[in-house]
């Protein structure tokens, strides 16, 4: 099964291919809005060198939470790319590739975050025991003053954003990628095709609350 992943959250455009369970290709540029002017061709260009896009069997995006016009236009192209040919579109949690690719590096328990605007950021412990279950996980919204209150010194603090703050410091600056969106797609294959759907929207939580992630057009 070849997937092709696609992670347009943060201000990193990556794309990416796995082949059965293997990493075959990935692609990606940083820059502020890099994701309106580049994914497309960063498409073409790596199944130029990796698979066509008639051996793509599914499409995989990161569906948040992150940057508001990024996940619409990842999502959007996975949309177009996806549905034209009746390809699955299976949606990963950002926060849940964040965790995979911070423990590849860091073995440690670990909070991940990801800013929304101002001083708030998404935020969650990930232990390296444990791995996010990528169905359901909680989620955390708030300031970065609370988040810190909540787990202290106590743990490295990993992030893709840009954040100044008095209260944390980011231990690496870590991106989400293509390729890993669609590793995670591929292992959890059978629990996100149920998720695929033309009604997708992208995850924000961007309430002040605690949430635990539910695709809500899987329930439709």
């Amino acid at each position: 099964m070849n997937i092709l992943g696609i992670d347009t959250s943060t201000n990193n455009c990556s794309v990416g291919v796995v082949a059965d369970g293997k990493i075959i290709a990935r692609k990606a540029e940083l820059g502020r809005s890099i994701a309106s002017e580049r994914l497309i061709d960063l498409i073409k260009e790596m199944l130029q060198t990796a698979v066509s896009m008639e051996a793509i069997d599914a499409i995989a995006v990161s569906i948040g939470p992150g940057s508001y016009t990024g996940l619409r236009i990842g999502l959007s192209t996975a949309k177009g790319l996806a549905y034209p040919e009746k390809l699955p579109l299976l949606p990963v949690p950002t926060i849940a590739v964040l965790e995979h690719i911070a423990h590849r590096t860091l073995d440690s328990d670990l909070v991940v975050l990801i800013k929304s605007h101002r001083d708030l950021a998404y935020h969650t412990l990930c232990q390296k025991e444990k791995s996010p279950d990528i169905d359901s996980f909680v989620v955390g919204y708030d300031t970065f003053a609370a988040i810190h209150r909540q787990y202290g010194d106590r743990y490295p603090y990993i992030s893709p954003s840009e954040i100044r703050s008095d209260f944390i410091t980011i231990e690496q600056t870590l991106y989400p990628e293509g390729d890993i969106v669609a590793l995670l797609a591929y292992h959890n294959y059978q629990r996100l095709i149920s998720r695929s759907s033309p009604e997708l929207e992208p995850l924000y939580l961007s309430e002040f609350e605690v949430k635990k992630w539910k695709d809500r057009s899987a329930s439709g």
